[in-house]
């Protein structure tokens, strides 16, 4: 049988099958074939990246896409599969389908309290409903935004209750009307899961010295409470600038993560204190750049852009530590493993798609090895979503490749199902494939969208962690 592509001369890391080695990899049909010392007449095309890695693709599991721009920024830094935490479906799915980029993506649509539930205490029937609304649309599951928009401590319980008794995914930026984004409100999140599995997003935004004053006591702790509940997934990033709304309604910013950095930098959480930290260098608004990418503006050029907008975009304030993200990257249990499962962005339309530029830093400083790099990038990631094809580059797997320069720390390359979707910055990838539930795949056929039916019983959420 004649392959479809061989890729030569990488260097091939692959955690999963113990591989890190100068090999060649046959793909056809979309599919790993074979990996090793493969003659080229074997190929109907052959290609060649000498002095580059070849890793299993890079799988993001903490995104906000936003929209094409995002996709367009993860694409080109060689993301493969991402998660979208907050959605909604509904918006998404045409978005890949009309201006998509090739990429595989699954969504989970936010509870926002007043918007798509009636208020901040819906009783369970309301969220079952909103489950099944969700799902019918192509959600892979469901996404609490207690930091931001915080439900009472009984609904908290019972969102991630009933995510559970239905199997769906089931993520928590932590945080409820007891307690906002901050260590306390980590802890509560563990206490009203009830010991039931769900996925706590970027630990280390919940580490700033807000209750302890000390940061690096705070993420000690939250390690400490992790290394405990080994129900809860989690992930970490490792950016400075994080990502909030800038809708203000009667002069009040509407997220409460809005109002405790404006705090944080010494300003009123006002719609006024937001103005002045834009002027102040504090704050800073997400907007396209005439590269046609989002980056951060600060000073009047923010202040406009929000003004313009009339508040209706992303803000961002200096608020994360990178001692603490260290910590998240290296805190291990005393089987020697890391406590905290995966590397992640909370990127996507936001200008922080760093799994390749700050993730090899960790590996050039040798807080991690070249190994680990891959496996907190791409194979846990693919356990945590129930991807058993993605991740390694076993035969039959999914041939998803992120090709990367380990010099400029930058993806040469991104391949998804065997197709290049990217080279060299260029986008030629379209469309591309919504993971869902089998609830959702009716409805994605009725819209004509690409799709994959994700078994989450086969996801770490539920099966467990196990073993490579």
């Amino acid at each position: 049988m004649k392959l479809d592509l061989l890729i030569k001369d990488c260097l091939v890391v692959d955690p999963k099958n113990r591989r890190k080695d100068v090999a060649s990899v046959g793909i056809s049909e979309g599919k790993i074939v074979e990996v090793g010392d493969i003659d080229k007449q074997q190929a109907r095309q052959t290609v060649s990246f000498p002095d580059k890695m070849l890793m299993p693709g890079l799988i993001d599991t903490h995104v906000h896409t936003g929209n094409a721009i995002g996709l367009t920024m993860m694409t080109r830094a060689g993301v493969t599969t991402a998660l979208d935490l907050g959605g909604p479906a509904a918006e998404l799915v045409q978005i890949v389908k009309e201006q998509g980029t090739g990429m595989n993506i699954a969504v989970l649509n936010g509870i926002h309290p007043g918007q798509t539930v009636s208020n901040n205490d819906p009783s369970s029937s309301e969220l079952r409903s909103f489950v099944k609304k969700s799902l019918d649309y192509g959600a892979l599951g469901i996404k609490l935004l207690g930091g931001h928009y915080p439900l009472t401590p009984q609904a908290t319980t019972n969102a991630i209750k009933v995510a559970n008794e239905q199997r769906v995914y089931v993520a928590f930026h932590a945080g409820s009307t007891r307690n906002g984004s901050n260590l306390n409100g980590l802890l509560d999140a563990i206490e009203f899961s009830e010991n039931s599995p769900f996925h706590l997003a970027h630990v280390n935004s919940y580490c700033r010295g807000l209750i302890r004053g000390d940061p690096i006591e705070e993420v000690q702790q939250a390690l400490h409470a992790l290394k405990k509940n080994r129900h809860v997934i989690s992930e970490f990033h490792l950016a400075t600038v994080n990502g909030t709304s800038g809708k203000c309604m009667n002069g009040i910013p509407e997220s409460n993560v809005t109002k405790t950095c404006l705090k944080m930098g010494g300003y009123e959480s006002t719609e006024e204190g937001l103005k002045k930290a834009f002027l102040g260098g504090w704050g800073y608004c997400v907007a396209e750049n005439i590269n046609g990418e989002n980056r951060l503006f600060d000073g009047k050029g923010a202040l406009e852009y929000w003004l313009t907008n009339q508040g209706n975009c992303i803000v961002g304030f200096p608020v994360n530590n990178r001692v603490t993200a260290f910590h998240c990257a290296t805190g291990k249990d005393e089987q020697n493993k890391f406590i905290i499962d995966a590397l992640s962005t909370d990127g996507g339309s936001i200008p922080r798609n760093w799994l390749l530029r700050f993730g090899l830093q960790l590996v050039d400083f040798g807080a991690w090895t070249i190994t680990e790099f891959v496996d907190r990038t791409s194979l846990t990631p693919s356990k945590m979503l129930g991807l058993p094809n993605k991740g390694h580059l076993s035969p039959g797997a999914d041939a998803d490749l992120t090709i990367v320069d380990l010099k400029s720390h930058e993806a040469v390359a991104t391949i998804v199902g065997g197709d290049f979707i990217c080279v060299n910055g260029v986008i030629t990838g379209k469309g591309g494939t919504i993971l869902c539930t089998e609830q959702g795949k009716d409805k994605l056929i009725e819209l004509g969208i690409n799709h994959e039916v994700v078994n989450l019983e086969q996801s770490m959420l539920y099966k467990g962690r196990g073993t490579n």
